[in-house]
This record gives structure tokens, sequence and C-alpha cells, in this order.
């Protein structure tokens, strides 16, 4: 019954010829207690047709808790409401260790899922996540271990924290953009050439939930809400509906104070935003546009993603609300403490490229000392002819300019895009004690040492 609302929205606007299918599975809430959601989770081996008839081998998640449940890409969706107390039963039937990272949630020290805050999980082993569901938006979870692996391996999964927003919406989605690269048989390749660390691996089977080009029926005459993460380990997204806007109304750590609309929406890996569409009575087509992000990526063209049929007209929207996010400023002053930290990429040695923060390679690097509840000026210089998304663990922040004035809407970020040869400014306080990892989440980049830790005493 917790999550009755959501499901029905789900079914209400898919159709009855497999559309639903695109829309990952809820993981089975075995605990009464409507404000305790308790979950078992399981990392398995299993096989995906990303092609048709072309079984892959990949690594996948599934419901431990329901008796025949398949592993799936992406994996089942963590649900809860804000404060919730969430408990995860983790188990790992791979054979290899791994660990579960909550992106994006606040998590405690213990549960974010990093070599620095837990053990690692064995193959056979199992570990219980525990923590409240502090902010609502969307998240969600993979493996911080072998990161290039296994999620491009499809060991990822979203997570959806309700706000309680009535937005008279007549479907509420979650999208996981991701994509994989594949041999002709079908099977996810295992050659791992220089462009691919350079660039982290950029697919040439584009996904959606797992699929590629799925199709959907939305009701004619309604608003949707869709929420969107890449789970890919190098592409961007930049999203388009031709002939339609997208009102964004979310961003990494829940709602923005107010919405603003664009035509074009860029995803770096790790971001999530959260939208408004208006279904009218012609069918649409999402797709991706190019972006450059450095180092001469060609321009493939539009890539579709997902065909939105028109079906059967719905209930119409209803009015938005007058108030949405309550976001309050970070207080910035001149006597705010800054702090730089200097991206440098390193490909002088064919196929062994280096990513660094600050001229440091981790493992080896000097970890930045925080104490609880101090503010302090992030200032992110990208000396890479490429962009790098940065990704700070454990809580999230506000983007500022040199002056520490917010850039853009005010809203939370732990995700944030910072553009080749350019410099992205961000306001943070440490309000959680533990180490806590920030890296680039273009996966081959973080795994070859573009990441560092930040240590906040209690």
């Amino acid at each position: 019954m917790k999550r009755l609302l959501f499901l029905l929205i789900l079914s209400a606007c898919d159709d009855v010829d497999g559309a639903s299918s695109i829309q990952p599975e809820t993981l089975t809430d075995t605990n009464p207690d409507p404000r305790i959601v308790e979950v078992e989770l399981v990392a398995t081996t299993a096989t995906h047709e990303y092609l048709p008839g072309k079984p892959a081998d990949v690594m996948a998640f599934k419901d431990g808790a329901r008796t025949g449940a398949a592993p799936s890409i992406p994996g089942p969706l963590l649900e809860a409401n804000l404060g919730d107390t969430v408990i995860v039963h983790f188990r790992n039937e791979l054979s290899h260790a791994t660990t579960i990272h909550w992106h994006g949630i606040r998590v405690p020290n213990a549960a974010d899922g990093t070599p620095v805050s837990q053990m690692e999980v064995p193959p056979g082993g199992t570990y219980d996540y525990e923590f409240t569901a502090k902010d609502a938006g969307y998240f969600w979870y993979h493996p911080h271990m072998m990161g290039d692996v296994m999620i491009e391996a499809g060991l990822y999964a979203p997570i959806v924290v309700h706000d309680g927003l009535d937005l008279g919406v007549a479907a509420d989605r979650a999208f996981v953009l991701d994509d994989v690269k594949l041999e002709a048989s079908g099977k996810l390749s295992d050659k791992t050439d220089n462009l691919d660390l350079m660039l982290g691996r950029m697919g040439n089977v584009v996904l959606i939930n797992g699929r590629q080009r799925p199709s959907i029926t939305a009701a004619a005459g309604t608003r949707e809400r869709w929420r969107f993460v890449t789970a890919a380990n190098g592409r961007y997204f930049n999203l388009e509906l031709p002939g339609q806007m997208f009102r964004v109304i979310g961003w990494d750590g829940g709602l923005l104070p107010a919405p603003y609309e664009t035509s074009t929406l860029l995803i770096a890996p790790g971001e999530r935003y959260d939208v408004l569409v208006e279904i009218g009575d012609q069918p649409l087509e999402l797709r991706t546009l190019h972006y450059d992000r450095g180092h001469d990526i060609p321009d493939p063209g539009p890539i579709t993603l997902l065909s939105i049929d028109v079906g059967s007209p719905g209930p119409p929207p209803g009015a938005l609300p007058s108030s949405w996010g309550d976001v309050a400023p970070i207080p910035v002053s001149g006597t705010t403490p800054r702090r730089q930290l200097v991206l440098r990429e390193d490909d002088t040695v064919p196929n062994l490229p280096v990513f660094t923060i600050n001229d440091e390679a981790f493992p080896n690097i000097t970890p930045v000392p925080g104490t609880m509840n101090q503010i302090e000026v992030w200032e992110v210089v990208n000396m890479a002819e490429m962009d790098h998304p940065f990704h700070l663990h454990g809580m999230s922040f506000q983007a500022v300019d040199a002056s520490g004035a917010p850039v853009g809407p005010r809203g939370w970020k732990d995700t944030i895009n910072v553009p080749q040869l350019e410099t992205v400014r961000f306001a943070v306080r440490f309000d959680a004690p533990g180490r806590w990892m920030y890296h680039c989440h273009i996966l081959e980049h973080a795994e070859r040492g573009m990441m560092g830790e930040l240590v906040v005493a209690p």
C-alpha cells in the first residue's frame, strides 16, 4: 500500500502491448511499518538481449524478496517517501567483490559504499545498508568498485524518494539513460582501447531503461513527469523532444524553487533531471543530440531514444503548485574559505592515460580536511581539453560564481559538469562526518586516478 499511488500512475499510462515493461519493477518492501522500507537486493550474473535474439552475458541486480524475480537492466527501482527509514539487505552472488553506492542520497558514512567507508562485500557475502531518506528526488545506486566494468556490465538502478507534491500528472516515469559497446554477436565488448580510456567508453548501442529505441503510449491531452539519470560510462545525453519544451522542476537533490523551460536538456554522467512534459494529440520522439565535450568527438547526428505514441484522451492536467522546492542559500561571504581542485589528464603513455586532481592520482592522494558545518567554496579548474562531470559524495552543493553569488536557478547538485578549460565553483556545507569521495564520473577517469577524499571531522 505504501507505493500504490506510484504503481497505479504507471499502470494507468502504459498500454497492454508491452510498453509498461520499460519501467523498472519496484523492490518488494517486506516491512509492514509504513515508515520503513525494507528490501532484499541481489547482485548476480545474467543474460540480457540488447540486440534481439543475441543474449549478452551481464551483471545485474534482482529483487531478493520476490520468488522467481529475474535480474534486470536497469535493476529494480528502490522507492520510498521523504523521511522513511530504508534498510537494504544486500547479497553478492558475483565472482568479484563489490559494494553499493547510493548516488546522491545523503547517507551515514558506513552506508556510502566506497572502499574507504566500508569493507568490500566478497563473493557470497552480505551487507546491510541503512539510512533515512532525507531528501525527495531522483537518485540511483551502483557499485563503487571496478565501476567502469561493473556499471558497463549492467549494475545500476534508479531510486525515487517521493515529495508528496500533487502535480496533476497522468504518469510518473523513471528513465535511466545508458549505452553499451557491443560486438556483432550481441556480446559486451571486452576490448578497451585508448579512446575508451580517454573519453570514457562510448557504446555503439544507446539505451533507455536497458532497451534500444522502445516505444510507450501516453494518454492524449495530459501531463507527465519524467525523471532522467545518465548511467553511461562516458556518454553525455543532450535530450530533445522536437516541437516540445521540457519544464525542469528538479535537479540532483530535489525540486527547484521555481521551474524553468528549455528546448534541450544536457545530462552528464551521474546527473539527474526531473521534468514535466505536456502530451498533445501527436506522437513524440525523444532523442539525443551531439554535444561537443572535447577531443573532436564526431557528430553522429540525432539518435532516437524513445517513441511516444498517443492513445485515448486522459485526465486534463491540473493546476501547477504555487510553491515548489525550499532551497535555502548556503551563506557565502568574502571570508568564506576557498579550495581549488585542478583536473588534468596525461596521455603521453599509449593505453596508460592518467587523470589527476591537483596533480595526484588516487589512491596516492592527500585527503582534504574538513570539520562539521564548515562552509567552503570549491573552485574546480578543468585544465583538460574535455569536459569532466564532478561528483561529491555525502552532501549536496550549490553552484556559485567568482563572487559567491548563485549561478542560474538555486538548486541542490551533487554532480556538476565542468566544461573543458573552464572553472566551475560551488558552495558546500560539510554536514556529515566521515570519509567521502569526490571524483570525475566518467568511470574510466575515476578508476585511473581522478578521485580524491574529503575527511570531515565530527
